[in-house]
């Protein structure tokens, strides 16, 4: 009774400030008039049961809480909410992902709430944020230690680059493919664009969500003028061509190519469709932060609050699901963060568009397709007419767009000093006046259309993961009619710089933006920016070897710059690649210590052959977003829908089916341990495959109502026009009309799963070293008590990675499962579901939501990243390499993360650690392995940058899938990469 006093007490305050306080009152209004909510606060237990409801520009407090609350807060006990009292409104989330607290309802509305809790801490917030602050930097200095600077290995210290003797077939133009005579000295340019990457903070941009808002109240949402139910692609097609005729042209200053994502410098773009409301609570919190804080302007904050989020907090594709198919339990658990985290509640831009035929066709050329298509329909299917119209509405706004910079680019060249940059920028004048409405027809021009439309593609869809593709295929022919043109030497070595610069000014344009991360992506996601991954190398369609000149430049590009987006991606065909080429591409991971991500053709064909696509689709795939593959220009994947804790179906198997950290009995009842319900193995190990196929089908279920949400919500006929196969079937790409249909999957702790399951098979039942009750309460006591149990399932039982074939089967037959179910579901656009083992960062925060395992590990511990042993798992780097090379790659379709930590010796040359890396991959390669991917460094120098963070700001990590800025990751992923094993070169 006392806290619900204590609650009662504060909240009536809160009423009372908002209720009499005109600078805070104002703040209970939109554009539109009041904003109405209740918001419910309880404890499991109830003795807590009151609401704060807002109405009518008022506030009172209510008791109990109204069962029609918008949202209900409820926690665990009493001082889980004295402990919500003390602290920054930002943070309760993340007593969301802990569990420690969890929602009923309507999430923007929470965060709303938290919002005007802000409002009222003012200045006190910052002391507070201030505190935390101070008390994450002891955490972090006390895991540091006394850290000293590693010394530079000669390999690194030393510049001595690589060069080639002879070039690949495929390079026609460069006098030496590796092009070493080039460095970041030689760019000018790209070292101002770095400096402004480096030192400029990120500002949230409110251009998108303040102009699509204002055009959807004035021409209506759900209908339109007239009071007629809108057809949701053209809804999405006219206000998309508003935005693009009104948003500001802007060229950033020493750029080559025109137009920005957003209107600042580098902005956060918002999708308030999808989970931009979550933001509401942070607006006032964002630049205090501790990771990765963001700039806001009051004007800002004012027009999110006033204009924007009040429109979206129920037309969201989250709220969509709510109301239309009443809370259903698949949405609940995703809402618990512990079990799976469905991507598209946030965006389904996992995808790859058809540039190729952007560049032949220019948009005219595709609005022409369209229109045959349509003349086709006239008096037919009146939806596909309705689709196709849209598809031309979005590229007719894209050629109102490109002609607003062409305009703007002749007008800051009149008033250029620079006789250097004018020419540039009437360059671009001419540029942005052909493309993308014409074909492209020079490599800048190009590149500049690639640009323009990347920029489009994300005011439509969400930034992330929407990927480029293979742009050395897509450049190379303007590459080639250009320099051949040219005769001296002198004029093909300038050109070759030119091709440097604009594919680096395009590298750094994707710098440009950043996604949206409210401070608990910061433990989800931590580091992550877009994701735009760009391929490389590998064969052509016809399968022939498909590197070339452009594969080169790239790849220079991708040394000089170092940067964590783009997500470059390398594919190597034993049969087909050279060796020199796989040379370069570990002497840049090298260099750059994380990147190019490699992949082994031969592989990834494999995992497709499942899906009987065309070779010469096959052929044609790229990487999409971390490392999964898609069939360029064809296919609508959405490849990181689905983000799954393996190991929660593993605790819930161990505890009949109810999930301990969320004390919900969530799961079937698969058996007791404590009651013998497990007589064999196969009887546990079935109890675990009924509780994993529950996660899975809650999770696809989930998926497809997000997916039947964004149809209706969000289409893309931008994209769509795109994507091979939507103009033919008059279909949005959110709908099914793509020529490929699929659903990718990321499954996270296969290598925990899998060393848990032998330590049950060996210790209890093989052995019958232990019983299983007493196993069940080390664990549940994370072995406070029973270290040597502990001990012998660290050290006695082989774990995935060490060698063991009986781990390599466990592993293959638990990958089987997944692959097996997925293969039987169909999504909401009718297509099948892939699997992958890959992690992004939730390896790290699933870790946090998980108890100890049966092996070994302790409470609150990382997984493993992707498919990556455990770091005691061998001290032989071959060991990992023959288990994850062993792997069935047709449980593997959906690709996955197989992490390395090497360094080089202390007096290595660059030649002799290049060599030893080039014989890890192509030995990997040649015993099956699918993809591998190198962070060339050592824990020495981790543990330095987290004690002297300012002195690391450009240190360069590779998570699982993708690249981050060491400084820029939480405590637990930097302890993460720090214990993770390695490897030395020598």
């Amino acid at each position: 009774m006392r806290t619900q006093l204590l609650v009662r007490i504060l909240l009536h305050a809160l009423a009372l400030n908002y209720n009499l306080r005109p600078s805070l009152k104002k703040r209970l209004y939109s554009d539109q008039g009041p904003i109405d909510f209740t918001l419910g606060i309880k404890t499991e237990q109830s003795t807590v049961d009151l609401a704060v409801v807002f109405k009518s520009g008022k506030v009172r407090v209510a008791s109990p809480c109204p069962d029609d609350a918008n949202a209900v807060m409820i926690f665990g006990n009493d001082d889980l909410v004295r402990r919500m009292l003390q602290i920054t409104p930002n943070e309760v989330l993340n007593l969301l992902m802990k569990n420690k607290l969890r929602v009923v309802g309507n999430m923007s509305y929470l965060s709303l709430f938290n919002f005007y809790l802000s409002l009222l801490l003012g200045k006190k917030q910052a002391k507070m944020e201030s505190r935390r602050q101070r008390r994450a930097a002891a955490q972090t200095a006390s895991t540091a230690g006394e850290s000293q600077p590693a010394q530079r290995p000669r390999a690194l210290r030393d510049p001595e680059p690589l060069r080639c003797a002879q070039n690949d077939s495929g390079v026609q133009f460069l006098e030496e493919q590796y092009l070493s005579q080039y460095t970041l000295e030689d760019f000018p340019r790209f070292r101002r664009l770095l400096e402004v990457h480096f030192n400029t903070r990120p500002r949230i941009c409110a251009e998108r969500p303040r102009l699509l808002t204002a055009w959807f109240k004035e021409n209506g949402f759900e209908t339109d003028q007239q009071g007629r139910t809108w057809a949701p692609q053209l809804r999405q097609a006219q206000a998309f061509r508003h935005l693009m005729q009104q948003r500001k042209p802007m060229i950033h200053e020493h750029n080559l190519l025109a137009g920005t994502t957003t209107a600042e410098q580098i902005g956060v773009v918002i999708y308030p469709d999808t989970h931009g409301t979550l933001i509401w609570g942070e607006l006032l919190s964002l630049p205090m932060r501790e990771l990765n804080p963001y700039d806001i302007s009051a004007q800002t904050v004012d027009t999110l609050h006033h204009e924007v989020f009040p429109f979206w907090a129920q037309r969201n594709v989250r709220e969509q699901v709510r109301k239309v198919h009443d809370k259903p339990l698949c949405q609940q658990i995703d809402e618990r963060f512990a079990v799976y985290f469905i991507w598209k509640s946030v965006g389904v831009s996992h995808t790859i568009p058809d540039f190729p035929k952007l560049l032949k066709l220019g948009t005219s050329g595709i609005i022409d397709q369209i229109q045959s298509r349509i003349n086709a329909i006239e008096n037919g299917d009146g939806e596909q007419r309705t689709n196709l119209e849209a598809m031309r509405i979005c590229l007719q706004g894209l050629e109102d767009y490109a002609a607003n910079l062409a305009a703007h680019a002749a007008s800051l060249a009149q008033s250029e000093s620079d006789q250097g940059r004018r020419s540039e920028l009437e360059r671009l004048a001419a540029i942005c006046a052909h493309v993308p409405k014409n074909p492209a027809r020079t490599l800048d021009e190009a590149i500049n259309a690639i640009w323009i439309v990347w920029i489009a593609l994300h005011m439509e869809n969400t930034n992330t993961g929407l990927s480029l593709g293979r742009l050395d295929q897509y450049l190379q022919p303007y590459f080639a009619a250009e320099i051949c043109k040219l005769e001296s030497k002198s004029e093909r070595e300038a050109y070759v710089r030119k091709a440097i610069e604009l594919v680096g000014c395009l590298y750094m344009s994707c710098t440009d933006h950043l996604p949206l991360i409210p401070d608990i992506g910061n433990y989800l996601f931590g580091g992550s920016s877009s994701d735009q991954a760009i391929t490389l190398g590998g064969v052509d369609q016809q399968g022939d070897d498909a590197v070339n000149d452009m594969t080169y430049v790239l790849l220079k590009v991708t040394e000089i710059l170092a940067i964590r987006d783009p997500n470059v991606n390398a594919r190597y065909h034993a049969d087909k690649n050279s060796d020199a080429y796989l040379r370069r591409l570990c002497e840049v991971n090298l260099i750059t210590s994380a990147t190019p991500s490699m992949h082994n053709d031969k592989a990834v064909f494999a995992g497709l052959e499942q899906f009987s696509y065309p070779p010469e689709h096959v052929r044609d795939w790229s990487a999409t977003g971390c490392v999964e593959p898609t069939l360029s220009g064809k296919h609508m994947g959405h490849t990181g829908a689905m983000m799954m804790n393996m190991v929660a179906a593993l605790e819930m198997a161990l505890n009949n089916g109810r999930h301990p950290l969320m004390n919900w009995q969530v799961g079937p009842r698969t058996g007791s341990v404590h009651n013998g319900a497990f007589e064999k193995f196969e009887d546990f190990f079935q109890a675990f495959v009924t509780q994993y196929r529950f996660c899975m089908q809650q999770a696809v279920e989930y998926n497809n109502l997000l997916g039947e949400a964004h149809a209706l919500i969000r289409p893309t006929p931008l994209l769509s026009s795109l994507i091979d196969g939507c103009i033919s079937s008059g279909r949005d790409a959110s709908a099914g009309g793509a020529l490929y249909n699929t659903t990718g999957t990321a499954n996270i702790g296969l290598a925990d799963v899998t060393d848990s399951m032998l330590a049950i098979k060996q210790m209890v039942f093989d052995k019958s070293q232990v019983s299983f009750s007493d196993l069940k309460r080390a664990i549940d006591s994370n072995f406070a008590d029973d270290s040597v149990i502990r001990s012998r399932a660290q050290h006695k039982v082989p774990l995935f990675g060490s060698g063991d074939a009986e781990a390599v089967q466990m592993a293959d037959r638990i990958a089987a499962v997944a692959r097996e179910f997925y293969a039987a579901q169909r999504n909401f656009r009718g297509g099948p579901y892939t699997t992958g083992f890959w992690s992004m960062s939730n390896h790290v925060a699933f870790g946090t939501l998980t108890g100890a395992l049966p092996s070994g590990r302790m409470a609150g511990k990382a997984f493993t990243p992707g498919l990556t042993p455990q770091p005691g798992a061998s001290r032989e780097l071959l060991d990992n390499l023959r288990d994850v090379a062993a792997l069935d790659p047709a449980n593997l379709s959906n690709n996955i993360a197989f992490n390395v930590k090497v360094f080089p010796g202390i007096n290595d040359s660059r030649e002799r650690a290049v060599e030893r890396m080039q014989a890890y991959v192509h030995g990997y390669f040649e015993l099956g392995g699918m993809q591998m991917q190198m962070n060339a460094l050592t824990s020495q120098t981790l543990r330095d940058a987290m004690a002297h963070p300012d002195q690391y700001p450009q240190l360069l990590v590779r998570i699982s899938g993708y690249n981050a800025y060491f400084v820029t990751l939480n405590h637990d992923m930097q302890v993460e990469l720090i214990e993770r094993a390695e490897y030395g070169l020598s």
